[in-house]
């Protein structure tokens, strides 16, 4: 992503707003057309994934539905493998913060005391995602694209984008939302963070844990609160 973005950003001529929603865009056209999905594919064999027996058990589930037999080895479904994506970008010189957004991971900003939601996410319950969802041909099952996804933006995810519609336009699309917001003087702190964390935490109790994990001599430190 950091390439794909310095990239944007000099097509752009330094526009962040336009560099910043290129790139997500561009991570899709990479995949598809300059060998990324082998790539992909390449890493997932070399470094395969240690599942839970609640996901093992949830693709079985979805494997019935499709009438496909749920005992056999997974193959090489490079088409399903996808992620969300939250980038923050600082202008220190113009004080000025961007952050683009797709998915449900999220980015909180803490200034003064104060908690304020950078971002914003995308979920199979939001009536803007709602109607393009369905104006791709797609529908919202018990809460998932199509009955598979539960948020309906992301990077990769490519059985969801249908080569008949702009890339704008997909069930579950990579075109993130940006935002623009000036650099506050008394910024403490910019969290990030996956729908991990935000499944635990809203984004007042996250400050809150921030701030007491800052007052603190033993962890006053940004590693420490990081580990």
């Amino acid at each position: 992503m950091h390439r794909i973005l310095r990239k944007a950003l000099e097509e752009t001529k330094g526009d962040y707003k336009d560099a910043l929603r290129k790139a997500f865009l561009d991570v899709d056209n990479d995949l598809v057309n300059n060998g990324g999905l082998a790539d992909v594919g390449k890493w997932r064999k070399e470094k395969p994934q240690n599942k839970s027996k609640m996901m093992q058990m949830m693709q079985q589930v979805m494997a019935i539905k499709k009438g496909e037999n749920p005992d056999q080895e997974e193959d090489e479904d490079l088409d399903g493998i996808g992620c969300t994506a939250n980038v923050c970008l600082v202008d220190h010189k113009a004080k000025k913060l961007f952050v683009s957004n797709a998915g449900d991971s999220r980015c909180i900003m803490g200034h003064g005391g104060k908690c304020l939601a950078l971002s914003k996410d995308h979920k199979p319950d939001d009536p803007i995602e709602i109607a393009r969802i369905e104006a791709a041909g797609s529908v919202i099952e018990q809460g998932r694209v199509d009955g598979g996804l539960n948020l309906t933006r992301a990077l990769g995810d490519l059985r969801y984008k249908k080569k008949n519609l702009k890339a704008e336009d997909h069930p579950v699309t990579a075109n993130p939302d940006v935002f623009e917001y000036d650099l506050p003087n008394d910024l403490d702190f910019i969290f990030m963070g996956c729908d991990g964390v935000w499944e635990r935490k809203s984004n007042e109790e996250m400050c809150e844990w921030l701030y007491g994990m800052l007052k603190d001599k033993k962890t006053a430190d940004l590693k420490a609160v990081c580990s």
